[in-house]
């Protein structure tokens, strides 16, 4: 039988054993049809992994005994803030589930001046969506951390999310000499911030704000790729270049 790994914000303990109530004992119980003795493993989000057998069922309490936890070490590829346009459709829920399988650290929906989708309070609900697809993509590619999803944000506003990160690259169409070799060769430290605009491309103004920022702009080259592949390119180069290392 397929032990299933599920997703817990805020792990409770009791008594030495794991407690799960609310929505997170309806899935267990109700929809995947957990019994007593069942095997089933809990990822934090943060890096650990705990399996368990399931111990009790109550009406509204799922006691799980804790057989053992796994610390999976840190990852040392770079840790990427993924700063995108979002698309319509079911394109950016596609692109959030691939790049959550690539290992996006931080997925940031940026709003530039050509972004077409506009968030009113009725579309609230696509960002408790993406959040979902991002925990679920992490279960299913066997990662023990989820990448931390933020709400749509002006351009100018994604500098409190990044203060930290020092290595920073904009991928546009127009950039002409630099190309993601010239930035790999030029040093790449623990974290990158890739920004990624519209399909419309990004504002002259937006990419001198990007530059007086200390991003460098660069090209994945003569091919003018979609906004939902262009970072999936990029995150797979990371994944190549620093998982053989």
């Amino acid at each position: 039988m397929e032990i299933r790994r599920v997703f817990v914000d805020k792990l409770k303990m009791k008594n030495g054993m794991a407690l799960l109530t609310g929505p997170m004992h309806k899935y267990i119980v109700s929809v995947l049809r957990k019994a007593n003795g069942d095997r089933i493993d809990l990822i934090d989000g943060k890096g650990y992994l705990y399996r368990c057998v399931i111990n009790s069922i109550k009406s509204k309490e799922l006691y799980l005994q804790v057989l053992d936890v796994i610390h999976h070490p840190e990852d040392k590829r770079p840790k990427v803030t993924l700063c995108v346009s979002p698309i319509k459709g079911p394109r950016m829920d596609w692109l959030i589930e691939k790049a959550t399988e690539l290992g996006v650290e931080r997925i940031l929906p940026t709003i530039f001046k050509r972004t077409v989708v506009k968030f009113e309070d009725k579309e609230k609900g696509k960002y408790d969506r993406w959040k979902r697809i991002t925990i679920e993509a992490s279960r299913q590619s066997g990662r023990f951390t989820v990448p931390e999803m933020i709400e749509p944000t002006p351009l100018r506003g994604i500098t409190s999310w990044i203060e930290t990160i020092k290595t920073r690259w904009a991928l546009y169409e127009k950039e002409k000499h630099t190309t993601m070799k010239d930035v790999f060769s030029s040093g790449v430290g623990g974290e990158i911030c890739v920004v990624i605009g519209p399909e419309g491309g990004i504002d002259e103004l937006e990419v001198a704000w990007l530059k007086e920022n200390g991003f460098v702009t660069c090209t994945l080259g003569e091919n003018i790729f979609r906004t939902e592949t262009t970072p999936l390119i990029v995150l797979s180069v990371i994944l190549y270049e620093y998982g053989r290392k």
